[in-house]
């Protein structure tokens, strides 16, 4: 099973997770996709709710 990872300090956020790695300073933010996603969707808007 594989899982995500999420860290956050102050106003910089970190989520990593199958395929996919998302960084968040302040306005600008950066989505990479490595491999294959198991459900873009789903890694999309919980980048954006945990990141908020």
């Amino acid at each position: 099973m594989s899982q995500i990872k999420a860290e956050r300090s102050g106003h910089i956020a970190v989520v990593t997770g199958p395929g996919f790695e998302y960084q968040k300073c302040g306005d600008l933010a950066v989505f990479k996709q490595t491999g294959k996603v198991p459900s873009l969707r789903a890694a999309k808007a919980f980048c954006k709710m945990f990141a908020s």
